[in-house]
């Protein structure tokens, strides 16, 4: 009998090794290609997080209230539901598929051990047939194309360099040993503020693997929209500032020190950090009618289905919400009650 037990288990193992190489190869086979011109997330939403993208009518979004988990809901704000019980951040979307960095660094396996799951994943829309395309810590991440472009550590460096790795996890490569903020997309290019002897606009074009220098002017968290980038004016102590693609001219929108801003249909919001005056503000794009929104510090300002979604500085939740160009706040309590349903 104990030959019998011993031979069923070890048939039982083996029937479960080969349903798991089955799944992972059947996650890593090629799918169906992207336009080359596709972008995953606008910049303003990933230099803020990554917390929520739109694509095809739905928003997909980390949900505060669900430990920033997975979850989606129509454009306009409809139909909430859950995806996934990973917290998740970077999010991407293309096609059949999203991308994102999961955040949780461990978690128990079937088996009772635990396994590390922190890492660069793709799903599809409905946050399944999950495959892991790199199992490491990330700080920025973009889908363009049909390759995922992305910042992390290497053993033995300093500082997180560009590495890129395809939808299907093929060729996988190291691009730059420097700090290189991939999220700024236009065309085939990178737009991104340098990190080594300057911070000048520079653009790495992804079909030579070359950088060329833009623009010398000191900027961080630059993001283009309309034939502007607008970034942080390190030449001016931080301040909202846009520069003119076209002739080069560069405007100081804002003269606060500004912590972090989006864009989007003609508006700014951004936040100061003056201890008197810190607030979210909006504005439009041209510096023009600025109101303060709210006052306190707030971070993770994302826009996506025509609203303004934003957090404290100290604390998830409460999510606020406003419509894009208003000053109107309020909380985005049918997240929280998304939520609660699927915590019962």
């Amino acid at each position: 009998m104990k030959k019998k037990g011993l031979v069923l288990i070890i048939i039982i193992l083996i029937l479960v090794l080969g349903l798991g190489v089955y799944i992972v190869l059947s996650n890593n086979k090629d799918i169906k290609p992207n336009p080359e011109d596709t972008v995953g997330n606008t910049a303003g939403n990933l230099n803020n997080g990554g917390t929520f993208c739109e694509a095809d009518g739905k928003i997909y979004f980390a949900n505060p209230y669900d430990e920033n988990t997975l979850y989606k809901m129509n454009s306009d704000l409809t139909d909430i539901t859950k995806l996934s019980g990973a917290a998740i951040g970077c999010l991407n979307c293309a096609g059949d598929y999203l991308y994102y960095y999961q955040k949780n660094s461990s978690a128990a396996s079937s088996l009772g051990f635990v396994v590390h799951v922190s890492g660069i994943y793709r799903s599809d829309l409905s946050g399944n047939h999950v495959l892991c395309l790199d199992k490491s810590d990330c700080e920025n991440l973009v889908l363009l194309g049909n390759n995922v472009y992305y910042t992390k550590a290497v053993d033995g460096m300093m500082t997180l360099c560009l590495h890129k790795i395809s939808t299907s996890k093929k060729n996988p490569q190291m691009l730059t040993d420097f700090l290189l903020n991939p999220v700024n997309v236009s065309g085939t290019k990178l737009y991104y503020n340098g990190t080594q002897t300057d911070h000048y606009l520079y653009a790495y074009d992804t079909a030579t693997d070359t950088s060329s220098l833009v623009a010398q002017h000191d900027m961080w968290f630059p993001v283009l929209d309309g034939g502007y980038v607008y970034f942080l004016d390190l030449s001016a102590n931080y301040a909202l500032s846009r520069l003119s693609l076209s002739d080069g001219s560069v405007t100081v929108l804002a003269n606060e020190r500004v912590e972090c801003f989006n864009v989007s249909n003609g508006f700014i919001y951004y936040q100061t950090n003056d201890p008197e005056t810190a607030g979210l503000y909006r504005m439009r794009t041209d510096g023009s009618d600025p109101a303060l929104v709210s006052s306190g510090i707030y971070r993770n300002i994302n826009i996506a289905g025509g609203y303004v979604f934003f957090q404290s500085f100290q604390t998830d939740i409460p999510q606020f919400m406003c419509p894009v160009g208003s000053t109107s706040v309020s909380n985005f309590d049918d997240a929280k009650a998304a939520a609660m349903k699927n915590m019962k």
